[in-house]
């Protein structure tokens, strides 16, 4: 049975679960978000979306139509025509970029709009502000401000599960999400049956300019895409989600394969920056040509796409050298 690690909790009781432990649809619905309270009366109607995190889970609970305003474009040859044909409807509403490269909105864009629910990782809007206009604020788990919130331990696709089972409440789509995540965990126990060892390796986000390479740990999605795609993560057992490393400590880890990966920009490049750093040539995942750029998005936060990814990432290391 697939915990609810968002504690779901209706208005003075807790939501019922069905015996599949879903919760049953019922309102008004309370989440405990990044140590808030977020509590939604009715079903979502008008979703404004900062960045593109929660695109796969809106997707596969079929409400990919309730989005009123978006902040920006998503990754190209990532997601299914279906769904870049729902998203160039939503109109995109000018935002700033903030210093870690995502959207920063201001509040009174936000209410322009008329929304009943704001998805939004806390960095980018100001969740006191939004709850004093009467407009609930979901963030991804993964991306809590207060890092301490950021689940911890070893991550692994149960986190996608309670994504799902988190927006189906909040949708009033409960029914949907067995369904789905069914077909999810099927996917992944096909990619076991198949899957093969490609030995050792990392995930480096490459900062603008290849100034700063950051590896990511046990608490990033990183983890489970790799062991599920057939490769084994080296900070696996690092209790960070992503942290910086200098190229001499990652020299030390040496792996068979190094995944970069990029949220702006193409495969390219990622690839020219993450060549620029010094040093790297010495790896010999370099010198075998075992470098993989990979799509942010297949990764964190914890969505359907993180099990997307595994396949992805599969497919582009059996092409290999």
């Amino acid at each position: 049975m697939f915990t609810l690690r968002t504690m779901l909790l209706a208005t003075g009781l807790t939501l019922g679960l069905s015996q599949a432990g879903f919760a049953v649809d019922a309102f008004p619905v309370t989440l405990q978000n990044c140590g808030s309270t977020v509590t939604l009366k009715a079903a979502p109607k008008r979703i404004f979306m900062v960045n593109t995190d929660d695109v796969a889970l809106l997707g596969e609970l079929d409400a990919l139509d309730l989005l009123v305003a978006r902040t920006s474009e998503p990754a190209e040859n990532v997601y299914d025509d279906a769904t870049y044909a729902a998203l160039a409807k939503v109109p995109l509403i000018a935002s700033e970029k903030g210093a870690t490269g995502g959207s920063v909105i201001a509040l009174e864009a936000i209410i322009a709009t008329q929304p009943d629910l704001v998805l939004a990782p806390e960095s980018a809007v100001d969740r006191q502000l939004l709850a004093e206009a009467g407009i609930p604020l979901y963030s991804p788990p993964a991306y809590c401000s207060d890092t301490a919130l950021i689940p911890g331990g070893t991550a692994s696709f149960d986190r996608v599960y309670d994504q799902l089972t988190a927006f189906g409440a909040m949708l009033g789509k409960a029914d949907l999400v067995a369904k789905r995540i069914a077909a999810l965990t099927a996917d992944v126990a096909a990619l076991g049956a198949a899957g093969k060892d490609h030995g050792t390796g990392f995930a480096l986000y490459v900062a603008a300019g290849g100034k700063t390479l950051y590896p990511y740990g046990a608490r990033s999605m990183v983890t489970p895409v790799f062991a599920a795609a057939g490769l084994s993560n080296v900070y696996a057992q690092t209790d960070e989600r992503v942290f910086e490393a200098g190229t001499e400590e990652l020299l030390g880890k040496d792996p068979d394969v190094i995944v970069l990966l990029y949220s702006e920009g193409t495969p390219d490049n990622v690839l020219a920056a993450f060549n620029s750093v010094p040093g790297v040539e010495s790896f010999k995942a370099v010198k075998a040509g075992r470098v993989v750029p990979l799509a942010f998005s297949f990764t964190d936060p914890p969505t359907p796409m993180s099990i997307k990814g595994a396949t992805v990432l599969a497919d582009k290391l059996s092409k290999l050298p």
